[in-house]
């Protein structure tokens, strides 16, 4: 379903759906300065693009 809302930069509803769902991880930083992702554990965002302008505006649900 897209975006309810006009395109915030353009004012046209023109959205394009990214088809694909992404899959963000989320990473922790260590105490040696490092950083360790968590594939486990992360938010899936989905991106709407619109037509007109490029804008792109992306949604995203916890795991």
């Amino acid at each position: 379903m897209p975006p309810r809302i006009v395109c915030p930069n353009c004012q046209q509803n023109e959205w394009l759906e990214n088809e694909e769902l992404n899959y963000l991880p989320r990473v922790s930083k260590m105490e040696d300065g490092k950083y360790v992702a968590d594939t486990e554990n992360g938010i899936h965002v989905k991106l709407w693009r619109c037509n007109n302008c490029m804008y792109v505006m992306h949604f995203w649900e916890p795991d």
